[in-house]
């Protein structure tokens, strides 16, 4: 099912998958000294994913710069069939409770780093927290953003110890119970915890394998085609 740019809505929270059998796995926070490793194992599987990326977050340096190696792995995301949103510049803001110029700030400074790697930005983002208001909604519609929350929270990142990490995992499980022929799900977890990377991770593809869904992309999971994921300057 492919829909046109305009049928996924701008500027209102989505939580849901719209295609039945799908499940949208989605990192927050990344790229990390983690990522890579997941990378493997979503390749493994033959899954797709979801990352939203920071440009500055746990003092990794900036992802445009070429001496790190966030570059190439935001390279490898696109060239592997993933989908790159925005979790604006440094995490730092709660979008429901800063002005417009703050919120504008944190979503080019990011726009203008992933055009410097790729060559293009997101149309979709998720905001930090997934806080966004009424007022945030409407500023990142009138930016041509889709925000995207999600309807699982793994809470991965109250959970990072190889021992915790299980809590994790149940609550992943005990959510994803849904027949696949009507239900899908739009999952959070984070590239940045070690535990996540490996543990967590795979567990989830298996789990989501041995239930009859399909790993895709949150534009996959809501019909949407590849070339509405993406923006170049000017559009």
């Amino acid at each position: 099912m492919n829909i046109k740019r305009d049928e996924v809505p701008f500027g209102s929270i989505i939580e849901h998958c719209s295609v039945p059998g799908t499940l949208a796995l989605t990192f927050d926070d990344g790229p990390h000294i983690y990522t890579p490793h997941i990378l493997d194992l979503l390749d493994q599987y033959g899954a797709k994913a979801t990352f939203f990326v920071n440009g500055d977050n746990f003092g990794r340096g900036f992802i445009n710069d070429t001496s790190t190696p966030w570059p190439d792995v935001m390279h490898r995301m696109v060239d592997s069939g993933h989908q790159i949103g925005s979790h604006t510049w440094d995490h730092v803001a709660d979008l429901s409770n800063v002005d417009a110029v703050t919120l504008r700030s944190e979503m080019d400074k990011l726009e203008i780093a992933l055009v410097d790697v790729l060559g293009f930005y997101p149309t979709y983002m998720r905001p930090p927290s997934a806080s966004c208001n009424a007022g945030c909604q409407s500023e990142l519609g009138d930016m041509g953003y889709h925000v995207v929350n999600f309807d699982v929270d793994t809470k991965d990142y109250e959970h990072d110890t190889p021992d915790n990490i299980r809590i994790a995992m149940d609550m992943f499980a005990t959510a994803v119970t849904g027949d696949p022929a009507s239900s899908s799900y739009l999952v959070l977890s984070h590239d940045v915890h070690e535990n996540t990377a490996h543990s967590l991770v795979e567990f989830m593809l298996q789990t989501t394998r041995a239930r009859g869904y399909t790993a895709v992309t949150v534009g996959d999971c809501l019909g949407d085609v590849r070339e509405n994921w993406y923006r170049i300057d000017g559009e």
